[in-house]
């Protein structure tokens, strides 16, 4: 992985919630499964995974998403 900083900023899609990425994602996915369609009213729903230290809320307070089991994620969009 490139170690050049690529900061970038973001924010969830009513805005409440802004984030900040350091880094290049470490994967970018696109997922077709039907709770990804019914989310986006789309085909897909596309996905980056980044390493926490590169990561940060910068305002707000995230809610845990997905589908609430062991795992804890946290879902974002609308990188400006």
């Amino acid at each position: 992985m490139d170690s050049t900083s690529h900061k970038t900023k973001g924010h969830c899609r009513c805005g409440q919630v802004k984030f900040e990425v350091s880094a290049k994602p470490m994967i970018t996915m696109a997922c077709h499964c039907t709770g990804c369609q019914k989310m986006t009213s789309s085909a897909f729903s596309l996905s980056s995974l980044f390493q926490r230290a590169a990561f940060s809320i910068t305002s707000g307070a995230p809610v845990i998403g997905g589908l609430h089991d062991s795992s804890t994620q946290h879902f974002f969009v609308d990188i400006v």
